[in-house]
């Protein structure tokens, strides 16, 4: 496969639907160093539908070799494109390697790119074998970035849902633990994200985790994490 080629061909398509209204909504909604064509989310997922379709039986190698000319994009539709990618071709996600998610993390910029690669790759990959892998959630949370630190609270969203059987109220617990007194708001909207997810199979749980450190929590975690708790919405 003539992966520069189809990278683009990708980006003619982007180009193609570029929406300036949207794109000046989205400029406000996500703040990035990265180029917005402002496409709508479900538009790039149709890119990586239609895409995946005419490739069924793409390799691992050149899946991958196309994901990272994707990330190295300039644009915020090419990064979110590469996640719906690897994420339709879910057989090659447990084979990834700590090393990929360790030097992807370093281009994200804003909570969009963030959390699609979060929950679409990072979270399923945790979840296919969590004993040896959670441990890189607790090497995120400590780091100095921001976005490496969102990264570990988003992927707990998906391994609490990933799986009807299976669930991790102690490492979410413990990794909010460890950010519960920030409050940079990219922060605390994803505790109070990870929280609410964790309600759905551990209430009393989290219902103590929250008694316990109300004073130190942001108080709109503690509010919207309360309303989740008693009438099952957020607000």
């Amino acid at each position: 496969m003539d992966v520069e080629s189809e990278r683009r061909k990708m980006l003619a398509q982007i180009e193609k639907l570029a929406d300036a209204d949207h794109r000046r909504g989205m400029e406000m909604a996500v703040p990035t160093t990265l180029r917005i064509y402002g496409l709508r989310v479900p538009q790039i997922r149709d890119l990586a539908k239609a895409w995946s379709r005419e490739h069924k039986t793409v390799s691992r190698s050149d899946l991958l070799a196309l994901f990272e000319a994707l990330w190295a994009g300039e644009s915020r539709e090419e990064l979110i494109l590469a996640s719906e990618l690897l994420q339709r071709y879910k057989r090659f996600i447990p084979d990834l390697e700590w090393a990929h998610f360790d030097r992807w993390r370093r281009r994200l910029d804003n909570w969009e790119v963030t959390d699609s690669l979060g929950q679409r790759i990072l979270g399923p990959w945790i979840l296919s074998q969590p004993e040896p892998r959670v441990k890189h959630l607790y090497e995120l949370i400590q780091d100095e970035n921001v976005w490496s630190r969102r990264l570990a609270l988003v992927a707990t969203t998906w391994l609490n849902r990933g799986r009807k059987d299976l669930s991790f109220p102690e490492v979410t617990l413990e990794l909010v633990d460890q950010v519960r007194q920030e409050r940079h708001p990219m922060i605390t909207k994803a505790i109070s994200w990870a929280l609410r997810e964790l309600t759905k199979k551990h209430p009393d749980d989290v219902a103590r985790y929250l008694d316990a450190n109300r004073e130190e929590l942001a108080p709109h975690v503690v509010r919207e994490v309360r309303n989740k708790l008693t009438t099952g919405r957020k607000t």
